[in-house]
């Protein structure tokens, strides 16, 4: 009768180390989700923000366009610093109603 009482101590000991185990498990997948979330917030933060930017820059492309300027001559303007693929991709970025872009009259 001993060896039963062994095998239910060590039934109970298996039973607290899987439930352990279990815990932790749980609390590293929390953690990994949590940071996952960091992830995936971050990024959808960083594109906001680049296209918010891209769009400021597509409206002072437009207003240049406006002043008659070729792309040609806004590169030159910007020292170079922006090719003429970049400006013509900004150029065909639709305007944001005043409404959308948050620009207070």
């Amino acid at each position: 009768m001993a060896r039963q009482g062994f095998k239910q101590e060590a039934r109970r000991r298996v039973t607290e180390a899987l439930s352990a185990q279990r815990k932790e498990r749980l609390e590293q997948e929390r953690r990994l989700a949590d940071l996952a979330v960091e992830i995936l917030a971050a990024l959808a933060e960083r594109d906001e923000a680049v296209q918010a930017t891209e769009q400021q820059a597509a409206d002072a492309v437009r207003a240049l366009l406006a002043e008659h300027l070729s792309i040609a001559e806004i590169a030159d303007l910007c020292g170079g610093q922006i090719d003429i693929k970049e400006l013509t991709k900004l150029s065909r970025i639709p305007p944001v109603p005043a409404a959308r872009s948050g620009v207070r009259s």
